[in-house]
């Protein structure tokens, strides 16, 4: 089991994630915005995070700028997920840090998808 740190701001989505992350037999955290994110990701130390990119207080792109200059989240898998799947957008989350972009609105098969390709990757927490 994963711990994994769903980060979104829109309840639909998020309600959709956290049933994915579960299904697939891992724990959720939620954060409603950045700062929220950041305070829990330090605590939690995530196996994975889903990250919507615009959120309050602090935007996604910050986010995994702050996480990734920090040795224990330097290889934690990041996919960031937005509305405005634009090709620079897309380009600007990768620049920032996050390993995968997800174009909302996503299918929950898109998301097991990457969470199955990262996790298999990343040493999981007991």
């Amino acid at each position: 089991m994963a711990r994994i740190l769903i980060v979104e701001d829109d309840p639909a989505c998020l309600e959709l994630a956290v049933r994915i992350v579960r299904l697939e037999h891992h724990e959720s955290t939620t954060a409603l915005d950045g700062e929220t994110a950041l305070a829990l990701a330090r605590k939690i130390h995530p196996d994975a995070i889903l990250l919507d990119l615009h959120i309050p207080k602090v935007d996604g792109w910050t986010v995994v700028k702050q996480l990734r200059r920090e040795k224990w989240a330097a290889h934690v898998p990041v996919i960031a997920v937005s509305a405005s799947a634009t090709l620079p957008e897309q380009e600007h989350a990768l620049r920032a840090g996050c390993d995968e972009f997800l174009p909302k609105p996503f299918y929950p098969e898109q998301l097991r998808a990457m969470l199955d390709k990262h996790l298999k990757h990343t040493p999981v927490t007991p």
